[in-house]
């Protein structure tokens, strides 16, 4: 007596999976684009809440000592260690220092703008 077997196929054809590589190649670079421009836009809410708070403690220290802030150290950012050291920031901004005038100064190598 003569069987017949049937031959069942239970893996996937190249084509297959080349058309699944392909589509999550696709995907990957919307992904990639999409994300791409999150960082930037990430800086510049950081670099204009560093002001905000900035312009907030420098008012907010002479509205209570009722004068200019005096430079901790002397230096350009001794008046944000100024600021710190009386409990107006937490820590100095990385975007920006003050100037003597009170004015936002941007700090070198920083791309925010005031």
């Amino acid at each position: 007596m003569i069987t017949v077997t049937e031959q069942h196929d239970d893996g996937f054809s190249l084509i297959e999976l080349l058309l699944v590589i392909v589509v999550m190649g696709i995907l990957a670079t919307v992904v990639v684009a999409a994300v791409g421009g999150l960082r930037d836009d990430a800086e510049d809410v950081g670099c204009k809440s560093d002001a905000h708070i900035l312009y907030t403690s420098t008012e907010a220290f002479f509205a209570q000592r009722g004068a200019p802030i005096i430079p901790a150290d002397g230096s350009l950012d001794g008046y944000e260690k100024t600021l710190v050291a009386e409990g107006f920031l937490r820590a100095p901004s990385t975007f920006y220092d003050i100037d003597s005038a009170g004015q936002l100064v941007q700090v070198s190598g920083s791309l925010c703008t005031v």
